[in-house]
C-alpha cells in the first residue's frame, strides 16, 4: 500500500496563497520543485528532511514546466509570449525564450525529448512547436487537422 511521507506546507507550517500547479522530483527523487500559477513562485524543497533548498520569484505566471534531468533545464509556459527556459543548478537562471504567440491565456504542454536536446509545446492555435535547444531554432512546426 502507498503511504503519504511528506506534503506542503508541513503541519504548522503557514499555506501558500498560491495555486500549485507543476511539480517535478529533483536529484533522484531526494528533493520536489514546485511551481505556483498565479504567485510566480518557484520552490525547491528536500523531501527528507523536509526544507527548502531555494525560493525564486520569476517575472511570468507558471502555467506548465518541464523538467531535463540530463541538461537541468526547466521549460516554463509563460501565458504571456511562450516559454520561458532556465537552467538550474544552485537556483534558476533565465537562460533565453521559446517565442510563441499567446492570442488566448490557456495553459499548454511543454516537454523535453532526447535527453533535452529538443524541447516541444502546443499553441492556443492548435500546433505543436518542436526546437533544437543546441541551436535554439525551431525545428519544426506540426498542425493539427
Amino acid at each position: 500500500p502507498f503511504h503519504e511521507i511528506s506534503f506542503y506546507p508541513p503541519r504548522g507550517s503557514p499555506r501558500h496563497p498560491g495555486l500549485p500547479q507543476t511539480v517535478h522530483f529533483l536529484d533522484d527523487g531526494k528533493s520536489i520543485m514546485t511551481g505556483f500559477l498565479d504567485s510566480k513562485d518557484l520552490y525547491s524543497w528536500t523531501i527528507s528532511p523536509w526544507r527548502e533548498n531555494w525560493h525564486a520569484k520569476l517575472s511570468t505566471r507558471i502555467g506548465n514546466t518541464a523538467w531535463s534531468p540530463a541538461t537541468r533545464l526547466l521549460l516554463v509556459w509563460n501565458l504571456v509570449d511562450g516559454v520561458d527556459v532556465y537552467h538550474i543548478v544552485e537556483c534558476p537562471v533565465f537562460v533565453r525564450k521559446l517565442r510563441v504567440t499567446i492570442d488566448r491565456m490557456y495553459i499548454c504542454q511543454v516537454d523535453f525529448g532526447c535527453q533535452g536536446v529538443l524541447a516541444a509545446s502546443g499553441t492556443d492555435k492548435g500546433k505543436v512547436r518542436i526546437w533544437n535547444m543546441n541551436s535554439v531554432e525551431q525545428a519544426t512546426a506540426l498542425t493539427h487537422g
